[in-house]
């Protein structure tokens, strides 16, 4: 990949952050707080569905091998976000948001290591992974205090 597209990448991954710290920071001004975190919460799955489709597509370049396996890992993170998202809209007699933010934060920092171990010819990739994903837990982590 060429220097010109992986700056673009950068700059649209670090864009990408901006509604999970504008959602935060309306938060924790307690702007609409339950209406930021559950946008949140939303914003949080639909980017984690997100990441299985870069490795959907690196199977589709590739031309060499039998990539399966690849492509059916690529399928957890819309399977997991769906249910994630499901299992926070269940009519519970508790408030499921604290366990939400939870699994989304592991999700995130599960499909990082994923990436780590699968996705090592692309060192740029992983290190522009590494920022976003420590980012988006650590304002994950910000939510559930503020939610406790």
């Amino acid at each position: 990949m060429n220097l010109s597209t992986q700056y673009t990448a950068q700059r649209l991954g670090f864009l990408g952050l901006l509604p999970f710290i504008g959602l935060t920071v309306a938060a924790l001004l307690d702007l609409w707080a339950p209406l930021a975190i559950e946008l949140f919460i939303l914003y949080s799955a639909i980017i984690f569905s997100f990441l299985g489709g870069i490795h959907w597509g690196l199977v589709m370049l590739s031309a060499d091998t039998n990539h399966s396996r690849a492509l059916h890992w690529s399928m957890l993170p819309s399977i997991a976000a769906i249910a994630t998202l499901v299992f926070h809209n269940l009519p519970l007699t508790c408030d499921t948001t604290l366990a939400t933010l939870s699994i989304l934060a592991l999700l995130h920092l599960f499909w990082l290591n994923y990436e780590r171990r699968k996705l090592s010819a692309h060192p740029w990739y992983l290190e522009l992974r590494g920022r976003l994903t420590f980012t988006v837990t650590a304002l994950h982590i910000i939510l559930l205090i503020i939610s406790l």
